[in-house]
């Protein structure tokens, strides 16, 4: 018997509240549960005893169908226990106030690293509860996972938006260089989705991820060439893309800052490479920056995304149940395609990065059909909101 505790952190994603409502909708069927509790803003509303009490009169419609975290994200690292203790005890007269014995939380690897610290701090002091991470993250970038809820949904998003860009750039007889810049600071996943485009013809030229150092000569002949070709020439680019050196393209023309986690903050290396374009080739050319639209556009999510998202929370509750910690809500992959809902370790998942493989990138600027067998079942189905004027109907809590 005890209470229920959940919350977000990190970036959100077009399904992140799919998670949250199996969890909630599931946590309401087991008496043993008393309460149920979300935190607002993460591990900072939990700290400042910031909740909002979920009934059964609580509306959850919607919460599929919209976009962004509903009860807020957070990016706050924690220092490992004792180093920090007064956080600790803090979170510990929070846990005992409101007797929580079931903790989620969802997010990427830093979440998990969270979910470890806490969990490891509880079992110090054998305080019973049940702490659970739930992936999350359009990086797809997680281990110990076949795909990352939320990546389905971005892929879908990300390889729509460069099909539609591939249409308008081929309009006028007039050739120009278009470069869109993709999300990816540490993995290529989300700019290999550009890919998929490819199978309706209305996909890039050249695809650059992180995983490839990048050759800004090289980069420049490949286009050139192109250009000479067709005057058309489509470029998807992650923001993270890195030299041999190791130094990020962005930092050629501007300095870069750290979140709380110590991750740079990217953005621009389009207008960079656009730059470099006009200057050394005199061609004429766009810089396109996809940005938030890859995480919250709801509208085209993947209902198999969803779906599966809603499955994790649903899945970890019936885990805490059965008296599992200390674990993150896996899906492995069987058959052609079939899921299998499992746990893993949150110590080996916490901070470590799964990279987009190296055998799947050719001649370090295209992608494989390795790819695109991966990703095309991720994508599949839609999940349409409802709509009232003409305008989707999303899910609101006040905070």
């Amino acid at each position: 018997m005890g209470s229920l505790l959940v919350g977000q952190s990190g970036g959100p994603t077009a399904v992140i509240n799919s998670t949250i409502q199996g969890v909630l909708k599931e946590g309401l069927k087991h008496n043993s549960i008393t309460h149920l509790y979300g935190a607002i803003h993460g591990i900072d509303g939990i700290i400042n005893e910031n909740f909002i009490e979920i009934t059964k009169n609580t509306n959850l419609e919607h919460w599929d169908k919209t976009p962004g975290a509903i009860l807020g994200s957070v990016r706050l690292r924690l220092k490992h226990y004792p180093e920090d203790a007064h956080i600790y005890q803090k979170i510990l007269e929070v846990f005992k106030k409101y007797d929580i014995t079931h903790f989620f939380y969802c997010g990427g690897n830093d979440s998990m690293d969270t979910c470890n610290k806490i969990s490891k701090f509880f079992e110090t002091i054998n305080y019973k509860c049940t702490v659970i991470g739930l992936p999350k993250t359009i990086d797809n970038d997680l281990v110990e996972i076949d795909h990352c809820p939320g990546y389905g949904s971005a892929a879908k998003i990300v390889a729509t938006m460069i099909s539609e860009i591939w249409h308008d750039t081929n309009v006028y007889k007039k050739g120009r260089v278009t470069i869109v810049e993709i999300m990816g600071r540490d993995a290529g996943w989300l700019t290999a989705a550009t890919h998929l485009a490819n199978s309706t013809s209305s996909g890039p030229d050249l695809i650059y991820l992180p995983e490839v150092a990048f050759d800004i000569n090289k980069f420049l002949n490949d286009v050139k060439h192109l250009y000479e070709k067709k005057r058309k020439v489509l470029i998807a680019v992650s923001e993270g893309i890195i030299d041999k050196d190791g130094k990020y393209i962005l930092n050629y023309q501007s300095s870069l800052e750290g979140d709380a986690f110590g991750h740079l903050q990217l953005g621009g290396v389009a207008s960079v490479l656009a730059n470099t374009v006009n200057q050394q080739l005199h061609l004429p050319v766009r810089a396109i920056e996809l940005n938030l639209p890859q995480r919250c556009a709801s509208h085209l999510a993947s209902l198999t995304d969803v779906t599966e998202a809603k499955k994790c929370g649903i899945f970890g509750v019936k885990q805490a149940l059965k008296g599992k910690t200390d674990v993150m809500v896996s899906m492995e992959r069987i058959d052609d395609y079939k899921i299998k809902y499992t746990t893993k370790p949150l110590g080996v998942i916490a901070n470590q990065v799964k990279c987009f493989p190296i055998e799947w990138i050719i001649d370090g600027n295209k992608i494989s059909e390795h790819y695109t067998n991966y990703a095309l079942p991720l994508i599949k189905g839609e999940s349409y909101p409802k709509y009232n004027n003409g305008l989707p109907i999303f899910a609101k809590i006040d905070k």
